[in-house]
């Protein structure tokens, strides 16, 4: 009896033991550190816990687990992956991946930047131009895989994490990719469902248990590569070559578990342990998609009844209670909130966008709007409370309840979204189109107009060009004796407009005319329509005005807003956006700024600056160049070639891998590339090129100069030996870059214009003269004006919004959308700290 109860006893403990939770290890649990014997540029390890490295001098090792040491491999790489037995994958100096065939290696593509396999046989590579693929063993082929990737790992699943080309991570759950907070130059993943990443600043950082930021492990600084043991141990590579280990890899997997890296003997080596105190580690706290609760819905069983002789069977009729309109007097008050336009929704959801366009929601709790991922140029709300939108470039986005996503190829200019879920859109062109039914596409309908809103019964009322109004039930639309320049069709088909004498006015029963809602006090600008009728009004001084606080469960809106995963950046097609929606009020504000050390940097010149795509911001004067160091909060020198040999530097960028892109006038004049402080000069035939920059995605561009006047914008992508014309505008002066190819240009008469698609375009269309430019990762856009003022691109206000308390020469923007300004030639830098 008592073996039996041993038995159960012990097959409980083991069903225990089978159902405990993989829990992820704490960054402090990680902070004891070993030194490995040799040295590397990268390393991996995988499920099996086979570890490979490559030395610094490209030579491939595979770590003996038996008798600790590394033995050598054939061949010279840059980087490796472990794979399926005794056969990984390599990259070598010229970008061609090969396998270990267990005799020699075969290759297999070319221009790779980064490859990861797994012991499932499942094989990803990172493309040099960021695409990815996928290895095919039956067909011998490469599949192409959506996404970006510059660095490239693979979970539990062999499914592939990716840091991106401008440093972004994201995750790929076999249908799309979902963004992760924080910035990284390589990431590891292992056992324990371990994620290590080293970031821009040389720390490494593993991913806490709620997804939702990234905890540094202290004790080892200066990480460039990454791997994950089987049981969660991170091991790293810094810039020197070290490689450090938290657990060790030995052959009885159970033993290793237990000693972890005290127990390493490396032949002829004492290992010496470095026991790093444990601190409050920095967190970068970003969002991670949370799936929505499924409700379940009661099950009653009703009460049988018999019913009364001579009476009519009651049977049940769903209402539609936010399509009942109010018989109340519409009468507003001041939020003592503010925003630059307004859009609701059929369950009450009350979005806004601020001057910048960024994404606002009201709080019924708070009383204010509160920050929600996105950066729009107009908005509409779904009846499930999620807001769609159309950004700057024109591209077409929604929110899933989750995250971010654009609706691929199509472009817009206004948007709404009627009560029933219909998704109409107009062009610059003022077509109409409507999304279908599979939510793919925007197919065109009869009908046209600037701006948009649609009614509960799909029928979509539209603002003319001359600001007509026109209800489009028919072709041609009926036209109405009434002009607007804000329109809202509201749940219960009630439609509302601000008239071009800025009176806010209703339509009237007779569906023919508008009757004038008076809003004491205030100038209406914008009006959207929520349940029953009521308005929210934005008044022409930002001021938003509410008739009705509408009472919805909002307990989710802050997790929603903290877990939204993508963005609303996109990619592809880009299209004007009509200025005939936005507001003509110029705005100005101050900002906070810090005065930068600059020390080190020469005086008696202005810094020029640069954020570069390896997450550092650069300095340069003549002879000198600096980099900005985080932790001292300084600029520090840089050694390079172009300093060294002290070339007369006019502007320049700086690629994801480092590479300082630069134009000089002496001693020799010419576009030149330092890499490996070796310059390689590159040309335009006929041309001469005047000024560089390097896009988030490491494209550069380059303004060349013709006979006859004649400025081109140039340029060339990472994978290419040359350059080739950007457009055949020619006068382009000064270059910015943004996320998703979005070109900005200062002309050679100064003015500022933006890339449509097919032309270089105006902003604002009225004219806006400049003598700098620049563009963050983010896609904020800053420029300095010819009188030196600094300015900021209001999207949703189509100008740009003056900064009163500061002058600048230069500027250049960070991944945080943050300027950062050459002030003199003391020289003194500032840094926004908004």
């Amino acid at each position: 009896m008592e073996l039996i109860f041993a038995k159960v006893r012990a097959a409980l403990i083991a069903s225990a033991v089978l159902l405990m939770p993989v829990v992820t290890p704490r960054a402090a649990d990680l902070s004891t550190w070993t030194r490995l014997q040799g040295t590397a540029q990268d390393i991996s390890i995988n499920a099996d816990g086979q570890a490979y490295a490559i030395g610094l001098d490209g030579t491939p090792w595979r770590w003996d687990k038996v008798e600790q040491r590394w033995r050598r491999m054939s061949g010279k790489f840059r980087r490796i992956s472990a794979a399926e037995g005794n056969r990984p994958w390599a990259i070598d100096a010229d970008g061609v991946v090969r396998r270990y065939n267990g005799l020699w290696w075969e290759d297999k593509d070319t221009d790779v930047a980064d490859v990861a396999a797994d012991t499932a046989g499942n094989v990803f590579i990172a493309k040099t131009d960021g695409s990815i693929r996928k290895w095919n063993p039956l067909r011998s082929e490469w599949l192409p895989i959506v996404g970006s990737a510059r660095r490239i790992a693979l979970d539990g699943k062999g499914l592939p994490w990716a840091v991106t080309t401008t440093g972004t991570i994201q995750k790929f759950d076999g249908k799309g990719w979902t963004s992760l907070p924080g910035r990284a130059i390589d990431i590891g993943l292992g056992g324990n469902s371990l994620a290590a990443i080293a970031d821009g600043q040389g720390l490494l950082r593993v991913l806490d248990q709620s997804g939702r930021r990234w905890d540094v492990v202290p004790g080892v600084n200066g990480v460039v590569a990454v791997a994950v043991t089987p049981d969660g141990g991170p091991w790293a590579v810094t810039g020197e070559g070290a490689i450090m280990i938290t657990k060790a890899l030995v052959a009885d997997t159970d033993q290793a578990e237990e000693q972890g890296a005290k127990d390493i003997k490396a032949p002829g080596t004492a290992a010496q342990a470095v026991n790093a105190p444990v601190t409050a580690a920095s967190s970068i706290v970003a969002p991670v998609t949370t799936p929505a609760p499924a409700v379940a819905t009661p099950v009653v069983t009703p009460t049988p009844v018999t019913p009364k002789p001579q009476q009519n069977d009651a049977r049940p009729v769903n209402i539609d209670t936010a399509a009942i309109t109010t018989k109340e007097a519409i009468t507003f008050v001041d939020t003592r909130k503010s925003a630059a336009s307004i859009a609701i929704g059929k369950d009450g959801s009350v979005f806004g966008l601020d001057t910048g366009g960024n994404v606002l929601r009201w709080s019924n709790a708070r009383k204010t709007f509160d920050s929600f991922p996105g950066t729009l140029v107009s908005l509409a709300v779904a009846p499930d409370g999620n807001p769609w939108g159309i950004s700057a470039l024109g591209r077409v986005f929604r929110h899933t309840g989750r995250s971010w996503q654009q609706i691929a190829g199509a472009t817009g200019s206004d948007i709404s979204v009627g009560a029933s879920g219909t998704v109409m859109i107009t062009d610059a062109s003022s077509a109409l189109y409507k999304l279908n039914a599979a939510g793919t596409r925007f197919d065109r309908v009869a009908g046209n107009g600037q701006l948009i809103a649609v009614g509960p019964d799909d029928v979509p009322w539209t603002v003319r060009t001359d600001k007509l109004v026109q209800r489009c039930d028919t072709n041609p639309c009926t036209v109405i004796a009434q002009k607007a320049t804000s329109l809202a069709v509201g749940p219960d088909n009630s439609v509302w407009l601000v008239s071009d004498r800025n009176f806010l006015m209703r339509l009237k029963a007779d569906g023919k005319s508008f009757e004038v809602v008076r809003t004491p006090g205030h100038t209406p600008a914008k009006v959207a329509v929520g349940p029953n009728g009521y308005p929210w009004v934005v008044t022409s001084t930002q001021a938003v005005l509410s008739s009705k606080y509408f009472e919805r469960d909002e307990s989710g809106d802050r997790v929603l807003a903290v877990s939204t995963a993508g963005d609303t950046v996109g990619s592809g097609a880009t299209s004007t956006v009509v200025s005939s929606q936005t507001s003509s009020i110029t705005f100005s504000k101050n900002m906070k700024f810090e005065t930068i050390d600059t020390d080190v940097l020469s005086p008696g010149d202005y810094a020029l600056l640069d954020a570069g795509n390896d997450g550092y911001i650069y300095g340069y004067t003549t002879g000198i160049s600096g980099i900005y160091n985080t932790k001292t909060k300084k600029f520090e020198v840089k050694t390079t070639k172009l300093a060294t040999d002290t070339y007369d530097i006019t502007s320049f960028g700086v690629a994801s891998n480092g590479d300082i892109w630069a134009y000089a006038l002496n001693p020799y004049t010419g576009l030149f590339r330092e890499r490996n402080k070796t310059l390689t000069e590159y040309t335009v035939s006929g041309g001469d090129i005047q000024r560089v920059t390097v896009g988030p995605d490491d494209t550069v561009y380059a303004s060349v100069s013709f006979s006859g006047g004649n400025y081109y914008l140039y340029m060339k992508a990472p994978s290419a030996t040359s350059f080739t014309k950007f457009s055949t505008f020619n006068e382009v002066s000064y270059i910015g870059i943004g996320p998703g190819n979005d070109v900005w240009i200062v002309d050679q008469s100064s003015y500022v214009r933006q890339w449509t698609g097919s032309t270089f375009e105006k902003r604002p269309l009225s004219g806006q003269k400049a003598s700098r430019i620049s563009v963050g990762a983010d896609g904020t856009v800053y420029i300095v004006d010819t009188n030196n003022a600094v300015r900021k691109w209001n999207g949703a206000n189509n100008s740009f919004d003056a900064i009163n308390n500061v002058t600048a020469t230069y500027i250049t923007v960070d991944d945080d959308g943050r300027p950062w300004l050459s002030v003199d030639n003391t020289p003194t830098v500032k840094r926004s700290k908004e």
